[in-house]
């Protein structure tokens, strides 16, 4: 498995950049679960080259590509990264069986190292608001992907993996939040409505920029991007953007109220949604510890742990 991680150095890194787009620049790594990214900062611009692990089949980096061009396309003014093509005209190409990709660096922190306030969340919830329009008339092939265990949709499937977190009290906690979901939310499911989704809206995919704190400047990282069940989307933003929050309950009210502004939630939608943002701070508690496991030495698959510990412990007080 450890062959399918690539391990690109950044001599090797400019000589693609150069060999493929024609671009130099300095080299900088950035984090990633278990893909390589690396920033290119050019007198023009920066720029991030990303390189896919092995088993990331390129149908479903074509369906980024593809989805990311019709967000920019229907909703303009969400920023987001835009492709750019090799010399040849094009968007992924292959190297050393890696699959190959360059988009634009958006700048701006990442939400987890800024400062936090009630308009900074209202616009988290209107950011994703606006995406979740944008999406709305979206579908590709490959968004089908119901057995993933990042689908928030297939979370029973990640219990098997319960015995990998070392704490007895968060093992505990976790069962009681599964037997609440399978009692009070999976039943409802079926009935609610489907969309394709980010899935992954963190507090490190989500960007705030320098000059405008109190507003959400772009969003990530659509490797993630699956058909599910479409309060999902707010669900997993919300779970990971109250992460080291004090104020619980403001920072909840302001982003469900800028999502609601932009996209509104159905009275059913609602209700199963304060559990779905347990259940995704389960799922991440879960993988992580299992990830961990078979990637001891990868610091950023625990990033979220112990504030998504500290987090589920308050909400299911």
């Amino acid at each position: 498995m450890q062959n399918q991680i690539p391990n690109f150095n950044n001599n090797a890194i400019a000589d693609l950049v150069m060999e493929l787009y024609g671009i130099e620049g300095v080299i900088s790594s950035l984090v990633s679960y278990e893909d390589q990214n690396a920033r290119i900062k050019t007198s023009n611009g920066s720029y991030v080259l990303k390189i896919a692990n092995k088993h990331q089949p390129i149908e479903a980096l074509h369906m980024q590509t593809d989805a990311i061009e019709h967000v920019r396309k229907t909703v303009p003014k969400l920023n987001l990264p835009q492709i750019i093509p090799t010399k040849d005209g094009e968007l992924i190409t292959i190297v050393n069986g890696f699959y190959i990709r360059l988009l634009t660096f958006l700048e701006g922190d990442t939400l987890g190292h800024s400062r936090r306030s009630p308009t900074l969340y209202n616009s988290i919830g209107c950011f994703m608001g606006q995406f979740s329009i944008a999406m709305q008339d979206y579908s590709h092939p490959n968004a089908h992907r119901p057995d993933d265990l990042w689908n928030l949709d297939n979370i029973l499937a990640c219990k098997k993996f319960l015995v990998d977190v070392d704490e007895k009290e968060d093992r505990v906690r976790i069962e009681r939040s599964y037997e609440t979901y399978i009692k009070e939310t999976l039943p409802v499911l079926p009935s609610l409505r489907r969309s394709v989704i980010h899935n992954d809206a963190n507090e490190q995919n989500l960007l705030v920029a320098a000059e405008t704190p109190d507003k959400v400047a772009g969003l990530i990282d659509f490797g993630d991007l699956q058909l599910a069940t479409h309060v999902n989307e707010i669900a997993i933003t919300m779970a990971y953007a109250l992460l080291g929050e004090d104020n619980i309950e403001m920072a909840r009210q302001e982003i469900l109220q800028g999502y609601m502004q932009e996209f509104p939630l159905d009275a059913i939608e609602l209700e199963v949604l304060p559990n779905l943002i347990n259940m995704r701070l389960i799922q991440s508690i879960i993988m992580s510890s299992n990830s961990a496991k078979t990637f001891p030495n990868n610091a950023y698959i625990l990033i979220s742990q112990k504030p998504a510990r500290a987090l589920l412990k308050e909400l299911t007080k």
